[in-house]
């Protein structure tokens, strides 16, 4: 019992001690904020490319297709135009990539098309520019708000000719069959590689880098509180305790550090709506925090100074940014990304196998700081 009391007598000074450093609460302060600004810039107009669309006139099927692409969200942002003639300008002026016009007789040429698909009648102008791999994927997109609208018609005329049993029946009645078929089923199932965590987030793809960030704030919190563990030694602030003992406080340091930081970068997720299972997150965040603690153990082992360390935060931090699969998964670059922490929790949110990896890693950290150590007190 006095060895918990003890412990937790510990936890508590360790704690009032980081609260007490500004550039911890700095740190700290920075999870809410990034994720903050990330949030706020999705819920702006943004996207990779711009379309605009147009109607030669008022045709029901027309405005029905423009109206469901501009209450979609996604890679493509969608701006209604008046006329044609608008649409036209915004493309030569380069205010938009591509535009879309509407046939002003758009639901009979759906109809001729269907009856005769050989026959070039084409009920949607594009104007691009130029041709890029965007618009290319974007043409996917118009090609299937409008086959929706062709797939009634087929529905109807398959119907028509191969089934006279139906011929007393109005259309009306036909598509309430229709649409009476249950489309709750997904076309798409999404699964990781291990076969785990078939759910994914719907979220906004300027959300996306958020994870890889907050994981490289985590490892800056390490760096930092490793610096504090080196000024720590020279002021000789934890010189009673014994110095077998002194690697697990420098180890506890590290963790209490971690640990506040993981809760604010958990916390920040949920609100974020980035995680599926929180208690997921919860528990890969936790091999996160032991994983980082033990990386900068390692690299204050080896890089023993202020000014080394120092000098060598602000590279790290660029180098992780840099390749790991923060904003690109560089491919070529693998395995370089697999000597930094980010990408072990990146990947291993959704993917066990990454899990196990980041356990590994951790022991190779761990030996190579007990290497390190034993070699500095045998000088």
């Amino acid at each position: 019992m006095k060895k918990w009391k003890m412990a937790a007598a510990w936890c508590c000074l360790l704690t009032k001690r980081l609260y007490r450093k500004p550039a911890f609460l700095a740190i700290l302060l920075l999870i809410p904020l990034l994720v903050l600004g990330y949030g706020m810039a999705a819920r702006q107009d943004s996207g990779v490319i711009t379309v605009a669309l147009a109607r030669e006139d008022g045709d029901p099927l027309a405005v029905s297709v423009t109206e469901k692409l501009t209450q979609s969200n996604g890679l493509i942002l969608f701006r209604l135009c008046t006329s044609p003639e608008e649409a036209e300008t915004l493309v030569r002026t380069g205010k938009t990539d591509a535009a879309w016009i509407f046939s002003a007789e758009m639901e009979a040429k759906v109809c001729r098309f269907v009856n005769d698909p050989a026959r070039r009648n084409a009920f949607v102008t594009v104007l691009e520019r130029e041709s890029t791999v965007p618009l290319m994927l974007a043409r996917e997109k118009l090609s299937g708000a409008v086959f929706s609208c062709c797939s009634e018609k087929m529905y109807l005329s398959w119907l028509r000719t191969n089934v006279p049993e139906l011929a007393d029946a109005s259309d009306e009645t036909l598509l309430a069959c229709y649409n009476r078929v249950s489309m709750d089923t997904e076309l798409f199932s999404y699964a990781c590689l291990d076969g785990t965590a078939a759910g994914v987030p719907e979220t906004n793809y300027l959300l996306t880098p958020v994870r890889g960030l907050l994981a490289v704030v985590l490892v800056l919190f390490g760096l930092a509180t490793a610096m504090y563990g080196i000024r720590d030694e020279k002021q000789g602030t934890f010189a009673l305790v014994p110095e077998g003992k002194r690697g697990l406080v420098e180890f506890a340091c590290q963790m209490i550090s971690g640990i506040h930081g993981a809760a604010a970068v958990l916390l920040a997720l949920i609100a974020a709506g980035l995680t599926v299972s929180p208690a997921r997150e919860a528990g890969v965040l936790l091999l996160y925090t032991v994983c980082v603690a033990v990386f900068s153990m390692t690299v204050r082992s080896l890089f023993g100074t202020l000014r080394s360390l120092g000098t060598l935060l602000p590279l790290l931090i660029a180098v992780m940014l840099a390749i790991c699969p923060v904003f690109l998964d560089l491919g070529k670059l693998r395995a370089v990304q697999y000597l930094f922490p980010p990408t072990y929790y990146i990947n291993g949110a959704s993917n066990n196998r990454d899990l196990l990896r980041m356990m590994v890693y951790t022991g190779v950290l761990f030996a190579i700081r007990f290497s390190v150590g034993k070699l500095r007190k045998g000088r």
